[in-house]
């Protein structure tokens, strides 16, 4: 009997230790950090100075203009011209390096660009005091007092947000494309590393919109993207300076960590107490606390008009997030559906249409009003 009781209580032991093994192991997987950028994926069959024949991937296919990038270079790939069963001719902007000769990737942004380099806009290179350490940022110059500060999303660049920058820039607004802590634009390294999914990365937003105020900005228009739209709300629900926000845009943000995480684990094949447990497993290793970032329960804490784009494809963040929260406050946000886009792809998809939308919705909250008045006294 006592030799059943070993055997059991070993059972229990391994079972328990194999639970922890695997909340740990997901808890990594939430916490991050993430892969790198990504230079395969795509064959490339042949290029000119204008045109770049490709392979008939899915992506290949996609409507709309996209960014191509191999190591050593990358650029932009516009309307197609022709295709047959084995090649795609699309339209070519090479930017950066030398043209691929065989692989590449295509994406909805470079990873390795700057502002100067994809858009042709002047920049500086500024660095954000913050509670971390230094920041480092993009500085656009504009003509307006009011900023735009930009945040990136979880796993990615400040690249990714250039492809919303000229809508801003057009309209005169200062941009201050911003890192923040643990991320692939040389944020501070704090900690363990990892991520907090806005729980304390809206800090480092704070301190790059203080910045902002002391350098000239009246007030400001805050952008996020995916996990830094999640950021941008944790901002403006916690932060005394979120008075100083005009509006915000938020493009497929992550606002409900708990349907991001799920649909997550499904693309994975992971069940889902698995996905709960790893969750869990991060509560008590980071303190997170995950209701505190399903931003529609926290609905009424909002006072800033929000623009919130969101492609109804998205396979990461899923867009019936956008939906519940906006029928949370329909007085503050307006939801705007891009069919067929994936994630952040909006702007990707149907580019002119996202530009006209945005700058509308700018200008109804009095966005580059200024630049407007001052052309028209001149």
């Amino acid at each position: 009997m006592r030799f059943v009781w070993h055997a059991l209580l070993a059972l229990v032991v391994i079972f328990a230790g194999a639970i922890a093994w695997v909340g740990w192991y997901y808890s990594n997987q939430i916490l991050g950090p993430d892969d790198g950028a990504n230079y395969r994926g795509q064959r490339v069959l042949a290029h000119t100075d204008s045109t770049i024949t490709l392979t008939p991937s899915p992506k290949a296919l996609r409507p709309g203009r996209w960014a191509i990038q191999w190591a050593g270079g990358y650029g932009e790939i516009g309307a197609e011209l022709r295709r047959d069963s084995g090649a795609l001719v699309r339209r070519f902007r090479l930017a950066a390096g030398s043209p691929p000769e065989s692989v590449a990737h295509l994406a909805g942004f470079p990873w390795d660009a700057d502002p100067r380099t994809w858009l042709g806009f002047p920049f500086e290179n500024v660095s954000v005091p913050s509670h971390v350490g230094a920041l480092p940022c993009w500085l656009v110059p504009g003509s307006d007092s009011t900023w735009a500060i930009l945040v990136h999303g979880r796993g990615v660049t400040r690249g990714e947000v250039l492809r919303m920058l000229p809508s801003y820039h057009a309209l005169g607004l200062p941009c201050l494309v911003i890192s923040y802590r643990n991320d692939f634009s040389g944020g501070p390294h704090v900690a363990e590393g990892g991520y907090r999914m806005g729980a304390t990365e809206w800090a480092d937003v704070e301190d790059a919109v203080r910045y902002a105020l002391g350098h000239g900005a009246r007030d400001v228009v805050m952008v996020g993207c995916s996990m830094g739209g999640g950021i941008v709300a944790q901002f403006l629900r916690h932060s005394e300076l979120s008075r100083a926000v005009r509006c915000a845009v938020l493009d497929a943000p992550a606002l409900d960590w708990e349907a991001v995480l799920a649909r997550a684990g499904e693309k994975r094949g992971v069940p889902a107490p698995i996905t709960t447990l790893g969750m869990e497993v991060t509560t008590l290793r980071a303190g997170i606390h995950w209701p505190d970032l399903t931003q529609a329960l926290h609905a009424r804490e909002f006072t800033t008009p929000m623009l919130i784009m969101h492609g109804d494809s998205d396979l990461t963040v899923p867009f019936a997030v956008s939906q519940r929260f906006a029928a949370t406050r329909p007085d503050l946000v307006t939801l705007v559906r891009f069919p067929g886009a994936d994630h952040v792809e909006g702007s990707n998809f149907e580019p002119e249409r996202y530009q006209r939308v945005l700058t509308g919705w700018l200008k109804q909250h009095g966005v580059g009003i200024a630049k407007r008045t001052s052309a028209a006294t001149r």
